[in-house]
């Protein structure tokens, strides 16, 4: 019980997750994450409120972490143009972008960086 106690609390801390990244793209303003104050970058959507923003976000990174995988060719750290679309297809892929988002300025975000950015 205390080796699985542990383990938790490793890999849990300093570790970007689905909720802390995606309401960092997607939340407004500064909110209070995990007792952190976090200045939120709140990319719009046309047509899209942050609420949905925000579901589909967590929706689509969880079930990417829920399937095993290789990175292959996927690279958020290269810029992706509006007209590629990019999906992540397993837990290597969404590790590597919650990665690129956590250490990504708000600017970089919309500029195509750490792509998919919905």
């Amino acid at each position: 019980m205390l080796l699985v106690l542990l383990f938790t609390t490793l890999t849990g801390c300093g570790r970007p997750n689905c909720q802390n990244t995606c309401q960092y793209i997607y939340g407004d303003g500064n909110q209070n994450i995990e007792g952190e104050l976090v200045n939120n970058c709140g990319i719009p959507r046309p047509g899209r409120s942050t609420s949905e923003l925000l579901t589909d976000c967590l929706v689509y990174c969880e079930e990417a972490l829920d399937q095993p995988g290789e990175l292959g060719t996927y690279d958020p750290y290269t810029r992706q143009g509006s007209d590629v679309s990019i999906e992540l297809d397993n837990e290597a892929q969404a590790a590597v972008w919650m990665e690129c988002v956590t250490a990504s300025d708000c600017e970089r975000l919309e500029e195509g960086y750490c792509a998919p950015i919905w």
